[in-house]
């Protein structure tokens, strides 16, 4: 999978992280000096990283030829406390940020992107409202992820259990449009694309829900959730190949990276350590398979079908095998890497 193909990793120096870095068939290069670059971005003029701080920063990197990475402009206060997901616009002149918040509650920051590449001054931070039913981890808004969709920019809220919906105006304003509600508790945290449907993982129910949306309204509707591997379900032996182990931790489910192949979406569990196969068409969970490393929170499909995880506990992105056929493979280590994204 790896080949001559090159990619981003950010990661928690907190964690012993290098700081963002560039991941090869040679190994790793020199690492950028940053703190807690957890998310990354990557774009044909530049790529981009946001410090997961309280408060946060989003940054602008120049890659060289030799693979080194440069700041590109100054680095801009996102607004909120711990961004951790970023996108581009699809005519590339925004760069927005979600920031999870703390005790301040949830956000997100649009920023224009110069000609060279670099990032302007926010032209807004659009706190979000609401909570659900988990007092820890729902007391208030947590945007957990920001997605350009069809002339939308859908905004996951795992804190409200919502969708927000705004339309990005030619002055970088965000114009809200409606919100699809979600099951109380679902704590939604990822949402992907694949053909004509939409999947969204829930964090907090240990669940993924398939669903439609309607490119008018801005809105989505769901079917009924789909149990994740759980040790605690009645249903795991249904499941024999997942093994887990008795007294495996909580899961919480993370990335959702859909394989337009072969139609199928693809989910990493923390806490369980696994990688879950999603059939949206039927829906149902077709299997589960194990990461072989702890806490794998992002992931990248390659051309030959394999994933990219990177196991935020384990320090370490392992290549998976999302049939099982293969054994797990450790690539690269990184101290606490928590993205990985491909450079074009």
């Amino acid at each position: 999978m790896i080949g001559s193909m090159r990619y981003l990793l950010g990661d928690y120096t907190t964690e012993g992280g290098p700081g963002l870095v560039v991941a090869g068939p040679d190994g790793l290069g020199t690492p950028a000096a940053v703190v807690n670059p957890s998310w990354v971005s990557v774009t044909d003029s530049a790529v981009y990283s946001l410090t997961e701080t309280e408060p946060g920063y989003a940054a602008s990197w120049r890659l060289g030829p030799d693979f080194t990475l440069d700041r590109n402009g100054a680095s801009r206060p996102t607004g909120g406390d711990n961004p951790c997901h970023a996108a581009v616009d699809p005519s590339g002149r925004w760069f927005l940020a979600a920031n999870y918040g703390s005790a301040g509650g949830g956000s997100v920051a649009v920023f224009p992107i110069e000609a060279d590449g670099s990032l302007g001054e926010s032209t807004v931070v659009h706190k979000l409202v609401g909570s659900g039913p988990d007092a820890e981890r729902q007391a208030g808004p947590h945007a957990h992820q920001v997605v350009c969709h069809g002339g939308f920019v859908l905004v996951v809220d795992l804190g409200s259990d919502r969708i927000w919906s705004f339309r990005l105006t030619e002055a970088g304003l965000l114009d809200p449009v409606a919100s699809t509600e979600l099951e109380p508790g679902f704590g939604p945290r990822h949402l992907a694309f694949i053909d004509d449907r939409a999947v969204l993982a829930g964090e907090l129910a240990n669940a993924v829900a398939v669903g439609t949306f309607d490119a008018g309204l801005g809105t989505f509707s769901f079917g009924p959730s789909i149990p994740l591997p759980d040790t605690d379900t009645a249903d795991l032996a249904a499941l024999p190949d997942i093994g887990l182990p008795e007294d495996a931790p909580r899961p919480y489910p993370a990335a959702v990276v859909p394989d337009p192949r072969l139609g199928l979406v693809y989910v990493t569990i923390r806490g369980t350590d696994q990688v879950a196969v999603i059939d949206p068409a039927a829906p149902a969970l077709i299997r589960s398979v194990p990461v072989g490393a702890s806490w794998p929170r992002d992931a990248v499909l390659g051309d030959d079908g394999t994933l990219l995880v990177a196991c935020q506990h384990g320090g370490v992105v392992m290549r998976v095998d999302p049939n099982g056929a293969e054994a797990p493979v450790r690539v690269w280590e990184c101290g606490g890497v928590s993205s990985v994204a491909p450079l074009t």
